[in-house]
């Protein structure tokens, strides 16, 4: 009886949990009915690929050629080979990402209880971590599995089993969906974290280390070969150009140290209100845990510190210059996504110091909490449903400027004081359709796109102010776009398209010679325009379509809308 009652008020806790997760997609449904997701590196990158390979998967090989003139291979597409992927084959895009986000999420919760639990975390204890945890991927999500499945690596490794068919047939999955130019560094973590965690009374296990990890690099190697293949026989990606200028010592110290504490910065944080929920929890457990003097927390701090100083060591100018002068994965590879293993870390953090610390403090850490979960779920969401219900749409262009300005410059006190000032408009605008580019059909634009595909037919275009990846979804070939992995040839075929373009940004300059993940045409200025347009028909263009309106002798007026 006292198993099942127990069992009963565990089911409890994981129903009030989940549904607090479930709140990122009810509330913008109900009010809506749309589902809300931040469109940077999502929308207009990672799920056009998901898009083509679904399309790829169901027999049409030709819609790579989509891509930047065609000059895209198959091998370049990450994820091509990733069994979640597979969904965009199945279903619509849409509906492909949203049930591929719940179920790593889900994947993340059930991982990080488990390991809670192995830790002697209470119940409840485990299930509010797993729900800050799964909260904290969820921009992630489409990265496949690598950081979700990292506590469940390390309750493996701690429970000090032997492994049955059912955990080998786990890793294989886990390895399978591994993206493994994010998530290299997860054995290593996984080495130290479980080395760390592992009881005193038991020797550490590193037969069964080995043995999860020569699993698990298999099918990482497996579901990841075309890249593979990519970097060892195709010819040179843009990455090879790849340049990085070095802060000065005391900044790049700074950086270290304000990353540490997790102290929130504002002025010049575009992001600070989408890292919030979560800057609010790490900076305290950071504290709490410096306080606790528990030998565990003090060795996972120290991890954290190493994670982050890996960032400072590139930053510092004898070692950037080596990379800039060097060749080969040691310039190519993003070193710093090893901070992506962080939340695990955070979450770790509050488990080792539940049974101590949060008791004295739990007055203070659980209410942070709390609304950290809270926080989480609306911070993507309540800007466009905020915009849509203060009817931003419908301010004049003076108040519309003025909304932006105190919010741009962040001055918020004004920019609350605007929103009470616009207040009436909420209600005599409520009722209208709700249009963002935080959604799919908002940022993809189906109808208007399905007109210009009508004009195009199969030919190719540039875009003038407009993200080049919405044409592909709407099955417009493109010689722009936003891609990750490219040949080194066409960034430089490309670069003489919009050369002269470059020369009036000095900024935009160094992201495309520096960078070049964004092969776009970079105009934000529609009174300078200097595209060389017999350049870009040069390399496949036959239409151009714009934001603004084009004035050119080279150029035949077709439609203006």
């Amino acid at each position: 009886m006292s198993y099942f009652y127990i069992k009963k008020e565990e089911l409890k806790i994981h129903s009030i949990f989940l549904f607090i997760l479930s709140l990122f997609y009810l509330i913008p449904y109900f009010l809506v009915g749309q589902l809300i997701l931040n469109p940077h590196d999502l929308l207009d990158c990672e799920i056009v690929y998901n898009h083509i390979i679904g399309r790829i998967y169901r027999g049409d090989i030709e819609s790579i050629n989509l891509f930047l003139a065609g000059e895209i291979k198959w091998y370049f597409l990450k994820g091509i080979l990733r069994p979640l992927t597979l969904l965009y084959a199945f279903f619509e895009t849409e509906v492909a990402y949203w049930l591929t986000d719940i179920l790593v999420k889900l994947i993340s919760y059930t991982c990080f209880f488990k390991l809670s639990r192995r830790l002697n975390c209470s119940v409840f204890n485990s299930a509010l971590i797993a729900c800050l945890f799964a909260s904290y991927i969820d921009a992630k999500t489409i990265f496949g599995l690598g950081i979700a499945t990292l506590p469940y690596l390390i309750y493996l490794v701690i429970k000090n089993k032997n492994l049955s068919l059912k955990h080998y047939c786990l890793l294989a999955f886990i390895g399978l969906n591994f993206d493994l130019a994010l998530h290299m560094y997860v054995i290593p973590i996984l080495f130290f974290v479980s080395l760390i965690l592992c009881p005193r009374y038991q020797s550490y296990n590193f037969k069964l280390f080995f043995k999860i990890s020569f699993v698990l690099l298999f099918f990482i190697f497996l579901s990841n070969s075309n890249l593979i293949y990519a970097q060892l026989f195709s010819e040179p990606s843009f990455r090879t150009s790849y340049f990085t200028e070095a802060p000065d010592l005391i900044t790049n110290f700074k950086s270290l140290m304000i990353g540490f504490f997790s102290i929130p910065i504002i002025k010049g944080n575009s992001y600070f209100f989408h890292y919030l929920p979560f800057t609010l929890y790490t900076f305290f457990i950071i504290l709490i845990s410096l306080f606790s003097k528990n030998r565990i927390s003090y060795l996972l701090l120290l991890v954290i510190f190493i994670i982050l100083s890996v960032s400072f060591i590139l930053g510092l100018e004898f070692v950037n210059s080596i990379r800039n002068n060097s060749e080969g994965l040691f310039k190519t590879i993003h070193w710093s996504y090893i901070d992506r293993s962080l939340p695990v870390l955070y979450g770790l953090l509050f488990v080792v110091t539940s049974k101590s610390m949060i008791k004295k403090t739990k007055y203070l850490i659980y209410p942070i909490i709390f609304l950290s979960l809270i926080a989480a779920q609306i911070r993507i969401s309540i800007v466009p449903l905020g915009k849509h219900f203060l009817s931003f749409n419908n301010l004049s262009v003076v108040e519309k400027n003025q909304f932006r300005k105190s919010f741009h410059d962040q001055k918020y006190g004004l920019f609350i004081k605007d929103i009470i000032k616009f207040k009436e408009n909420r209600l005599k605008y409520s009722n209208q359709s709700f249009k963002s580019l935080y959604t799919f059909k908002g940022y993809y634009n189906y109808e208007n796109y399905k007109y210009i595909k009508s004009l195009v037919g199969d030919s190719r275009i540039i875009s003038i102010g407009l993200d080049p990846m919405v044409a592909v979804v709407n099955d417009i070939s493109v010689i722009d776009g936003y891609h990750t992995l490219y040949p080194l040839s066409y960034k430089l075929k490309f670069r003489k398209i919009i050369e002269k373009q470059l020369d009036l940004n000095e900024g935009m300059k160094k992201y495309y010679d520096y960078w070049g993940e964004r092969v776009y045409t970079f105009v934000s200025d529609p009174k300078v325009i200097k595209i060389n347009f017999v350049q870009a028909k040069h390399v496949g263009a036959e239409y151009v379509i714009s934001k603004y309106s084009i004035s050119n002798e080279i150029l035949i007026p077709i439609c203006e809308r």
